[in-house]
């Protein structure tokens, strides 16, 4: 029950990434308060040191840069590129080195990709239609007319001019069956 309620209580996933900070300014940069007037932050706990340095948490991203994270991150998916290298770009771009964190970016990125094919169907259709008009036309230039063919053939597929190939009929010899 309670982890129903936590999944309820971050509805929206650019705010859970945020971590929720409780304000931003007028550039969209998150201003910081105590959350918990309980515990207010004072001399009573310092920060630790660590090896003689202090250190300090990261500023929290605001919600343009968690965007601009989201969409890097769709991009990285759809160039197919390995998760290893996706989260060691993240780390140089983003500076996050918690792979938890990671993922959690590449699974909304993967979400809102979902969410655009769906909504935006037709507009999807027709960027598919220009790009193999475009493979087409260069595999005719190059004089690779099968090319050609079977990118008009898929063109007529997503236009719904031609059924998708059916499975040819297996013959109806003596052959052991599986």
């Amino acid at each position: 029950m309670a982890q129903h309620d936590r999944q309820h209580s971050a509805a929206d996933p650019v705010e859970e990434l945020r971590s929720a900070a409780s304000a931003e300014d007028d550039n969209g940069q998150p201003l910081y308060e105590p959350t918990d007037p309980a515990r207010p932050i004072g001399h009573a706990n310092p920060p630790r040191r660590t090896r003689g340095l202090l250190m300090q948490p990261p500023p929290r991203p605001s919600r343009l840069e968690v965007e601009r994270r989201v969409a890097e991150a769709q991009l990285w998916i759809a160039q197919r590129i390995p998760l290893a290298l996706i989260v060691e770009k993240a780390r140089e771009s983003w500076g996050v080195k918690n792979t938890q964190t990671i993922n959690r970016y590449l699974n909304l990125a993967r979400e809102r990709m979902v969410e655009e094919l769906i909504s935006d169907r037709r507009r999807h259709q027709a960027e598919q239609i220009f790009a193999l008009n475009d493979c087409a036309r260069r595999a005719m230039d190059a004089e690779q007319f099968s090319a050609a063919v079977g990118a008009f053939r898929v063109i007529a597929e997503i236009g719904g001019l031609l059924r998708a190939p059916i499975k040819p009929p297996e013959p109806h010899g003596g052959g052991a069956r599986s």
